[in-house]
């Protein structure tokens, strides 16, 4: 039988990791904490053993930092879908904004960029949220996994998840509790774009008629189009005798609107996603005597609202999908300067079989960075660069190749794209010097 992991209370944190987490040693054992702040003296529950140290979350606070406050959600302590909202606000940004200055290291901007922030709750639009059935309470779980578990929050609503799906939560957990096999849907995907919202219920085994019929009624109920997934992304269909539909986001500025469906990337949080796109476009400053690359454009987030103002753009990504979705969007803002092709950005040696004949560019690659980028960039005649980056890591790693290669590092700044997370997602602008 396991010893029992210990639960020691009235233990002051130290310093705050790039998971939200603060350590903290009892009698010699290192402790991993969530929910709380550095200095804060904090009861600790234990979830889990790992590499040596034990990893809790904190379930009474006897000494509070100043930069503590009462989270809006009720079950953000256990939660993990958010990891910082029992921090100021305020406070999140200054420890991002931080974390990025850390990671740039010798190569610091000419200036820093104010954060840009947008709604701090029911913003975000797309997610994967965990389902599970609980055998001793005979209900299903629907929300984000528990801290430091595999555990299904138990939760009737989402304080961070864009309208109407944070509210519905306790609607899908009485669905899919009345299926006839609810041991069966281990997650369902919801993306909440414009005036729709859609989910995609992965499934392991064929549902029949009553459990369709379920589910049609709880599209109608509450005006959502529903998806089944039998696999992977490609098995995802309409319910029988339904079309696929599509879901629209706008670029007002630009007077772009943008159509994907539920399996498309999309930025998470529209209203901060438009802000991006527009401070993205001031940096660049495209005009009618400038060609511009939009490297993994995706759906054509920038490089649709980059043609509006720009003599050209050129869009690539590897995933075809985007690609056709990018096209189409192009021919429905009736954009004819604009270009999308299906390439592999992250191929080794890219850059011996492939030139950037623009003299402008926006990249906004994958967590993995633009490593296979860079040095086509150096070797270009490139004048300006706008890094959108969701990891300092990978972004630190290529601004430094690109200040070796010639580039200088003007500006740069976190956005706030997922408030109470420890997500950084920042900016940053190049310019070649002698430009």
């Amino acid at each position: 039988m396991k010893k029992p992991l210990p639960a020691p209370t009235g233990v002051v944190v130290g310093g705050q990791a790039r998971d939200g987490s603060c350590s903290a040693e009892v009698d010699g054992r290192a402790f991993v904490v969530l929910g709380t702040l550095p200095g804060e003296r904090v009861d600790i529950q234990p979830r889990r053993r790992s590499r040596g140290k034990v990893m809790g979350i904190a379930v009474n606070v006897t000494e509070a930092a100043d930069d503590r406050v009462e989270p809006t959600c009720e079950v953000a302590g256990v939660c993990g879908g958010c990891s910082l909202m029992h921090m100021r606000h305020e406070a999140q940004l200054e420890l991002k904004s931080g974390w990025l200055r850390e990671e740039l290291g010798d190569v610091q901007p000419d200036h820093w960029l104010p954060p840009l922030t947008g709604p701090v709750r029911a913003y975000r639009a797309k997610a994967r949220l965990g389902a599970r059935y609980v055998e001793k309470r005979g209900e299903v779980l629907v929300g984000f996994r528990e801290k430091f578990s595999g555990f299904v929050t138990d939760t009737r609503r989402c304080d961070v998840l864009a309208a109407p799906v944070g509210e519905l939560v306790g609607p899908l957990r009485d669905l899919l509790g009345a299926l006839d096999n609810p041991r069966c849907i281990p997650q369902i995907e919801v993306a909440a774009l414009g005036d729709r919202a859609a989910l995609v219920v992965r499934h392991l085994e064929a549902l029949g008629d009553p459990d369709l019929e379920r589910l049609e009624s709880f599209a109608v109920q509450h005006a959502l189009d529903v998806y089944l997934q039998a696999g992977g992304p490609d098995t995802v269909r309409p319910l029988p005798e339904h079309e696929f539909r599509t879901l629209t986001y706008a670029l007002p500025e630009f007077d772009v609107s943008i159509e994907v469906t539920p399996g498309d990337f999309v930025q998470v949080n529209t209203a901060l996603n438009r802000s991006m796109v527009s401070q993205v476009m001031a940096l660049l400053d495209p005009g009618p005597a400038d060609s511009v690359a939009d490297l993994f454009c995706g759906v054509g987030n920038f490089g649709l609202a980059a043609a509006r103002r720009a003599g050209s753009v050129i869009g690539s990504d590897l995933v075809a999908s985007g690609i056709d979705r990018a096209r189409a969007n192009a021919v429905r803002n009736a954009l004819s300067n604009v270009q999308f092709e299906v390439r592999d950005l992250m191929a080794d040696g890219l850059h011996e079989s492939w030139q950037i004949s623009a003299n402008k560019v926006i990249l906004d690659p994958p967590r993995s960075g633009a490593a296979a980028v860079v040095p086509a960039l150096v070797s270009s005649k490139v004048e300006r660069v706008v890094y959108v980056s969701c990891n300092p890591v990978t972004l630190a790693r290529d601004t430094a190749k690109l200040v070796a290669g010639g580039f200088r590092l003007v500006s740069a700044g976190i956005m706030d794209m997922f408030p109470h997370t420890t997500h950084v997602e920042s900016v940053a602008l190049l310019e070649r010097e002698g430009h």
